[in-house]
């Protein structure tokens, strides 16, 4: 794990998969965010303990040193306050039954409200739960080392394929990948947003399958995901940005997602195409960009050797480009807005505030500069030199 690595620990709903069977554990409500994570359980029998928590946790309470159950309706807001995943009563001699206050709160804030039968040892099940914890959050590391190493040794696949079979993983099923980028208004804010964004995205990818690993690269958040729709990777993100857009605009995040390739060796290219659809929506100013949507951007993508890149926009738009930071002029914004316009001079015009004979100024230079005519071909040519510029 890196340094600052944040483990997802498990889901709720996973953690409780045979809580019924072996405890008699019962949900009375809250099945909506059964995905919620859970980093660890808690003893707690005073509302006024609530505020210590970290979040992500699940409580247990026996309502012991209480005479009436009417506390409970505020220990239960406290828990929700504090981004608590769960409560689990132990029904007996202090919590004879569950409030129909509290069900009525739970259900209103779809809090996951649970029983357990006072002959439940409760030590029994939170060590268990415990248990589960630890190996989970392990899992996790080991998961997302493999990973690693697949993406940038792929030489080592042998090595660590079986790592991810032994995790349940099929390495002949679908792979994607995708890359987040965080902006916050400080640096000290960053650990408590970057810790939000994993939650919730966790959160909303646990609807459909728990075959995902979610670790840091450097300045990014890489997510892999095996057997995800497409369509669902995409809607994914998207309701990533609603739920983490609690911030202002200070608070950004920027996704680049890749294709669905089968096989777990398209990871290494998934990687760096997901990396390559990140640095273009944060261009763009685009809240994400995946690849099957980018057109053109595809055939660059798959070009290895960057200096072919490089060497073409140097002989197409370098010229102008360097004119532009001697001279501070606007030529580059200029003729990407004429082409992309069809080269009509009115519509770069009205998109620039600009009057006609200035744009028709501006384009005569241009030509002049780049020693062409802006014909068709010459169009292709410079739209697509604009395109590798935003690769690079």
């Amino acid at each position: 794990m890196q340094k600052g690595e944040i483990a997802l620990a498990i889901s709720l709903r996973y953690l409780c998969k045979y809580a019924k069977e072996n405890y008699g554990m019962n949900l009375i409500c809250g099945e909506s965010n059964m995905n919620n994570l859970v980093n660890w359980v808690h003893m707690l029998e005073d509302p006024e303990t609530a505020s210590f928590l970290h979040g992500q946790e699940l409580i247990f309470s026996t309502g012991i040193g209480h005479v009436n159950p009417d506390w409970l309706l505020d220990f239960a807001k406290g828990l929700v306050e504090n981004q608590a995943s769960g409560l689990v009563l132990n029904i007996g001699p202090y919590i004879q039954s569950v409030p129909e206050d509290l069900i009525a709160y739970c259900r209103e804030v779809n809090f996951p409200l649970f029983t357990i039968p006072w002959k439940t040892r409760i030590v029994d099940i939170t060590n268990d739960f415990c248990r589960k914890i630890i190996k989970s959050e392990e899992n996790e590391v080991s998961v997302a080392s493999a990973f690693r190493n697949i993406i940038f040794f792929p030489e080592k696949i042998f090595e660590f394929g079986p790592v991810l079979e032994r995790k349940e993983f099929n390495l002949d099923a679908g792979f994607c990948v995708v890359a987040l980028s965080l902006q916050v208004p400080s640096k000290d804010r960053f650990s408590d947003f970057d810790k939000s964004v994993r939650l919730h995205f966790a959160k909303i990818l646990y609807n459909h399958s728990d075959r995902f690993n979610i670790f840091r690269q450097d300045k990014y958040l890489i997510i892999v995901l095996q057997s995800f729709p497409q369509d669902f990777i995409e809607s994914a993100v998207e309701r990533l940005n609603e739920v983490c857009n609690f911030g202002g605009p200070e608070y950004r995040i920027r996704a680049g997602i890749s294709v669905n390739d089968a096989g777990i060796r398209t990871l290494p290219r998934n990687y760096k195409r997901a990396i390559a659809l990140l640095h273009i929506a944060e261009k763009q100013g685009k809240a994400a960009v995946s690849y099957r949507s980018i057109g053109l951007f595809q055939l660059l993508l798959e070009i290895e050797d960057q200096n072919v890149m490089r060497s073409f926009f140097k002989e197409t738009l370098g010229q102008l480009e360097a004119y532009d930071e001697e001279n501070r002029t606007d030529y580059m914004l200029i003729l990407k807005q004429y082409l992309e316009n069809n080269a009509s001079v009115q519509e770069v015009a009205k998109d620039t505030f600009v009057h006609r004979n200035t744009i028709n100024y501006k384009i005569k230079k241009i030509k002049e500069i780049l020693q062409c005519d802006l014909t068709y071909q010459d169009g292709l040519k410079l739209l697509l030199a604009f395109h590798i510029r935003e690769l690079l």
